[in-house]
Parts: C-alpha cells; structure tokens; sequence
C-alpha cells in the first residue's frame, strides 16, 4: 500500500502543478498520503503478508506495463497527439492492475484496475488541456481509495493479499 500512496501523491502533485497551481499546493497530496499511511499503520499495526512471487509479479507487469507506455508514448509523439499521453498512459496502468487482481491475489485491484481504464476513457472525450489534469487528480483519488479500502479491510481482519507459500 505504501506504492500506491507514494504514486497517488506523485500523480496528486502533478495534477497540481499542470493545473497551474502554486507549487506550494503540490506538498498538500504528500500530506494526505502521510496521514491516510499512518492512520492505517496506526489501525492495523502491521503490513499485510505478502509470498515470495508478488515481488516477481509486480516486477514483470511493471516492466510490461513500463513498455507499453514508452510504445504509447512514442506513437502518439509521432502522431502529433501528444495531449492523449495522460489519458492512454493511465488506461496501460490499469490493464497492469488485472493480472495483479488475480496473482497476487488482490481482488480490490479488479476495481482498481476498471477505475484507472475507465478515467482514462473519459479523459479523451476531453479538450486535450484539461487531459492532464483531470488524469492526474482522478487517478491520485483512484490510488487513495484503493489505500483507505485496504485499510479499512486490514483493520477488519480480512486480508488484502495472501501468501502462496
């Protein structure tokens, strides 16, 4: 959980700043992911277990995922379409999210997942300006949620992720 909040204050940051917001804003989603990390170490006291194949998996979906959006990246540069990088980059990231869902197993990634492809299915009926931002800040409040339901689940007693071995 401590990814996930690290990247929805990056993405909460930069949604910020490309909004034209001061930069002093931008310390305000690193503030939230603080608090929202220490009230669920707080609650539950520990981090739930995790088997040796989650760092393998995470691992080689990252680098997939990584991939894709470098291929994304470059076509939509050479197309001159740009403004659609946000909003295909976080529809990668949540394809990433799917086979995790199940691997891991993590079944709040599934919602994770379709939350991230469905922002970004909106963002492109968008004005390529306001892409960015709107990706941005929905995919760090996407990110967040994920944190608190976590958290919550954990302090519960039912388990977030289990251990294959």
């Amino acid at each position: 959980m401590i990814v996930l909040a690290v990247f929805a204050a990056a993405w909460a940051c930069s949604g910020v700043l490309l909004s034209g917001g001061a930069a002093g804003f931008a310390l305000l989603p690193v503030l939230i992911s603080g608090t929202l990390l220490a009230w669920g170490w707080r609650r539950t006291g520990m981090v739930p277990s995790r088997g040796p194949h989650v760092g393998k998996l995470v691992g080689r979906w990252s680098a997939a995922e990584g991939v894709a959006i470098l291929i994304a990246s470059y076509v939509l540069q050479r197309l001159h379409r740009e403004e659609l990088i946000f909003s295909v980059t976080v529809i990668i990231i949540g394809l990433h999210f799917f086979p995790l869902a199940r691997g891991i197993p993590v079944p709040l990634y599934h919602a994770t997942g379709a939350a991230f492809v469905s922002l970004g299915l909106v963002a492109l009926l968008l004005p390529g300006a306001q892409q960015a931002v709107v990706v941005c800040l929905g995919a760090a409040l996407i990110l967040w949620g994920t944190v608190l339901v976590a958290m919550l689940r954990a302090g519960t007693g039912m388990m977030v992720a289990t251990s294959r071995d």
